[in-house]
């Protein structure tokens, strides 16, 4: 719900809408909902101005019956390809705005080379799409990030406006994590990045090293557990009321000595209450010492588990073998 104020309609100045939180009318809602003889009283408005900008609201914020076909239609046309053609035949078509995907795996299993092949393909390909990286160990670089462009034969001009529409964070704590989570929500609101014209893809690279360290520093599992709800709030909004596709990166907390994890034998890390969290889980293991990886559905609602593709890590970013 939003909140009555001038970027709602013009009419709505501070003392107006002041004047309408009195009466317990806050939100776009409430208004439309209000009875209309009630709202000329209270704003001194006519009876057609009031009409005028409800009718305005309900353009500008309301929403229009579909049926199966038409929403199945629109979430196809939403997707966002990975730019991994194997990867995208796995799951249907690329990343569905509305879903929260998390890519797990031991360590150099290609997680953060997946990361900045999404990043790049969306950036590059998809012209209302603005992508935000969330770094928390420092591990993204633009070099690489311009050599994967590069190598997918992008031309300069496309590669300079896939750098303008890709946003870089640098968090060092779970706190900052929070706080520019929160930040881009409320840059979600404003008409720059209304629904209409941009979508959103976050990347969380990764979760583990900033909710590890502060479990080490405060010895409070509880804590860890406060948080992560907190972390999985945000998530949901972004997911269910920006439409984004979220990414996060997840390490593993078992595997096998040949680090090559069968789908039975890992565990996610962040605990239980993490595991049911993601709609979308890929398990990431490297290949016997090689470039290539095996990339393996270990959660997903379109997608039979353990289903499976090989990947290449090359100068292109994450490619299919």
């Amino acid at each position: 719900m939003v909140k009555l104020n001038a970027s709602v309609h013009p009419n709505l100045s501070e003392t107006v809408t002041e004047n309408l939180r009195r009466k317990n009318v806050a939100t776009t809602v409430d208004f439309v909902a209000a009875d209309s003889v009630e709202l000329t009283i209270t704003t001194g408005f006519s009876h057609t101005e009031i009409l005028q900008i409800k009718q305005h609201i309900l353009k500008e914020f309301g929403y229009t019956k579909k049926n199966a076909l038409e929403l199945f239609i629109a979430e196809k046309k939403d997707v966002i390809p990975t730019g991994v053609t194997c990867l995208d035949d796995l799951l249907k078509g690329g990343l569905c705005p509305g879903y929260l995907c998390e890519l797990c795996g031991s360590s150099s299993s290609g997680k953060t080379q997946l990361c900045l092949t999404i990043v790049a393909n969306a950036a590059a390909t998809q012209s209302d799409i603005v992508a935000w990286y969330f770094d928390t160990k420092k591990d993204f670089s633009r070099l690489r990030y311009e050599e994967i462009l590069e190598a997918r034969n992008f031309g300069q001009e496309i590669i300079k406006e896939a750098l303008q529409r890709t946003k870089v964070c640098y968090v060092h704590s779970f706190s900052e994590l929070m706080q520019d989570l929160r930040q881009l929500l409320t840059l979600y609101k404003t008409e720059q990045y209304s629904l209409k014209e941009k979508r959103f893809l976050v990347i969380i690279d990764s979760l583990p090293a900033i909710i590890f360290e502060t479990r080490q520093m405060r010895q409070k599992t509880y804590e860890s557990v406060y948080q992560l709800d907190e972390l999985a709030e945000v998530c949901r909004f972004l997911t269910f009321e920006c439409r984004a596709a979220v990414v996060t990166v997840n390490a593993i907390s078992r595997w096998n000595s040949t680090n090559e994890a069968e789908p039975m034998e890992v565990t996610p890390a962040l605990g239980k209450y993490w595991i049911p969290i993601p709609a979308t889980r890929l398990l990431l293991a490297r290949q016997r010492q090689s470039e290539a990886r095996k990339i393996t559905v270990l959660r997903d609602p379109r997608v039979k588990w353990k289903d499976s593709c090989t990947v290449v890590v090359s100068d292109a970013g994450v490619t299919s073998r």
